[in-house]
């Protein structure tokens, strides 16, 4: 059983706050969020910088390296994974070799997506409440594909999650991935980890 820590900040917290140190440590993320023509999006992106740095300790950009699809790591550094979405930036770390997080703003909008993505069984579970247990799904299912690195290149479409639903390991390329959920204002947060999670150690960022 090993302990998460869950880092989140909002972005108008990233709005007041002092970027000189990012500009500093990490200047591709700096130029980067600079070129997003909407402010939301530029916030994101620089509070995720920030979440690297005030959570992590990242001390220069060049330790971040990438694996073959693209998932962040730092050499020396917990794991972690960042996801972003609405007014929220998180960033998940601990003490597993493998740990994936995804928060999603629950807009209907994503609806017509579903018969891509779950399988016949989770589209019949999401019935009786379709909104919560849309994004559930979609959460636990975007955690799990972080967490095991590769992405989008899992389809979405050919795992099933439902057992998360009750506290039960899900097996996908010959391990087991545990999964956590909880709402956090209009979005669904999901941490996913290849092993049991004790405990979530949520804290904020310029609060």
């Amino acid at each position: 059983m090993k302990e998460v820590a869950v880092y989140r900040i909002r972005t108008d917290a990233v709005r007041r706050a002092d970027c000189s140190a990012l500009a500093e440590r990490m200047p591709s993320r700096m130029e980067k969020a600079m070129r997003f023509r909407f402010e939301r999006d530029r916030l994101l992106c620089l509070g995720a910088g920030l979440l690297m740095i005030q959570a992590l300790g990242i001390r220069n950009e060049s330790e971040l390296r990438y694996g073959e699809y693209g998932k962040p790591y730092a050499s020396g550094y917990p794991s972690f994974n960042i996801s972003h979405s609405g007014e929220w930036c998180v960033l998940a770390c601990g003490e597993t070799d493998n740990i994936g997080v995804d928060i999603e703003e629950m807009n209907e909008k994503h609806f017509d997506v579903a018969p891509v993505v779950y399988t016949e069984e989770e589209r019949d579970w999401m019935k009786t409440d379709p909104v919560q247990r849309f994004f559930r799904l979609w959460t636990w299912k975007e955690s799990v594909m972080k967490a095991t690195g590769m992405g989008m290149n899992l389809d979405p479409g050919s795992f099933e999650v439902l057992p998360f639903g009750e506290g039960k390991p899900v097996r996908i390329r010959n391990r087991n991935w545990y999964a956590w959920d909880e709402r956090l204002e209009g979005c669904r947060v999901s941490v996913c980890a290849d092993e049991p999670i004790e405990q979530l150690r949520w804290t904020e960022i310029g609060e």
